[in-house]
């Protein structure tokens, strides 16, 4: 008996060494330097785009900028600016993933900060990419003199930080926003998407009817989703307030109409 517990409590001391050290690997982030984002410095609107781990390439980042952008034509383009923001090969590593992002919206906060006539900050990310506008957030509100408005759309948001804590993002994704925007699916094979945000407004597009005809892993219809009608969506969301549009809260697409949006 004495040795069948002399090698349990040894099985169970390894157990914990493998998480501990997991916990630490998966928290440490890889070393980034973010990308060059020439900013005209009397920007007043800027839009930054964020993919999420294995997809810097995917061409539906690049055509969120463009349609943000094609609006924004008409104005004084020193005015109103959009980037799509490539952030691999680091972002490559999935298990760090998390981390890097933090460290990567760290960093471009205090670049942000540098606006000195920002009004509208909207960051928009997929899957691990959620966690840069998290951090972000709260270094450019600790640089910038005099914050702008920051504004979150989060696309089937990535959850996990680190390897022990899976609802994470659940919790924080979109806290330090004034408002936070979540477009979740919620039967995709990805692991910890699929919950809804405690600190942003819920659309759950899982039911939407051009789901049926979307060829892709269901993880990306948020992003296609946000793709075909995120300027429209945005726009049926008055004054962009979580006073009328609460945190936590859940609406169905279709049937968003119900909620006060068209």
């Amino acid at each position: 008996m004495r040795l069948v517990r002399r090698i349990a409590g040894g099985v169970l001391a390894v157990a914990l060494a493998v998480v501990a050290g997991l916990e630490i690997y998966t928290r440490t982030p890889v070393p980034i330097v973010p990308p060059e984002l020439s900013l005209p410095p009397d920007t007043r609107q800027l839009t930054l785009i964020f993919h999420g781990s294995m997809d810097g390439e995917n061409p539906q980042f690049p055509a969120i900028a463009a349609a943000i952008t094609a609006p924004a034509g008409q104005q004084d383009q020193t005015r109103a600016q959009v980037r799509f923001v490539r952030w691999d090969p680091p972002a490559n590593l999935r298990l760090r993933a998390s981390a890097t992002a933090r460290s990567l919206g760290t960093q471009l906060g205090g670049i942000v900060a540098d606006l000195p006539e920002l009004k509208t900050l909207r960051l928009v990310a997929h899957s691990s990419g959620s966690f840069v506008p998290d951090r972000l957030c709260e270094a450019y509100r600790l640089a910038a003199a005099r914050p702008a408005q920051v504004e979150m759309v989060l696309l089937d948001a990535f959850q996990i930080r680190g390897f022990v804590d899976w609802q994470y993002g659940a919790r924080h994704h979109g806290r330090c926003a004034d408002f936070a925007l979540s477009i979740v699916n919620t039967d995709d094979p990805a692991p910890s998407t699929n919950r809804f945000l405690a600190q942003a407004f819920n659309l759950d597009v899982t039911a939407h009817p051009g789901r049926a005809s979307y060829d892709r892993n269901g993880h990306y219809w948020p992003v296609q989703f946000f793709l075909n009608e995120g300027a429209t969506l945005v726009a049926g969301l008055p004054g962009r307030s979580h006073d009328r549009f609460p945190r936590g809260s859940v609406v169905t697409v279709p049937g968003a109409d119900q909620a006060g949006l068209d």
